[in-house]
């Protein structure tokens, strides 16, 4: 079962954590983005939601963006790799595991990889 839906993951994923690092010269510790996984086999879906607007003029949607990968990986920020081309998320709320992948909800990270 687990090869079959991971036939379906056509798409790669690098998790990046932060965590603290401690400068050796400057003693100082500060959190750093840290790479932690890379290219790790994923599929993301998209899911558009309408909704009414009160504004007559403006027609609102919403895009639900989902991250199916392993269970076993951890993240905070996510870059995902679709046809050669990159784009930056934030996990948002905790995600759905299962007992062979988890289901994560992403948001758009505006400030890029």
């Amino acid at each position: 079962m687990v090869r079959n839906l991971q036939k379906l993951w056509r798409d790669t994923c690098s998790i990046y954590n932060f965590e603290k690092v401690k400068d050796p010269k400057t003693k100082t510790t500060e959190f750093k983005e840290i790479l932690v996984q890379e290219n790790i086999p994923c599929r993301i879906s998209f899911q558009n939601i309408s909704s009414t607007s009160e504004t007559p003029s403006i027609a609102i949607t919403n895009q639900v963006i989902k991250l199916f990968l392993s269970n076993k990986v951890e993240n905070s920020k996510i870059v995902v790799t679709r046809n050669g081309i990159s784009k930056t998320y934030k996990a948002s709320g905790i995600p759905a595991i299962y007992s062979v992948h988890q289901e994560v909800i992403l948001v758009t990270d505006n400030k890029g990889a």
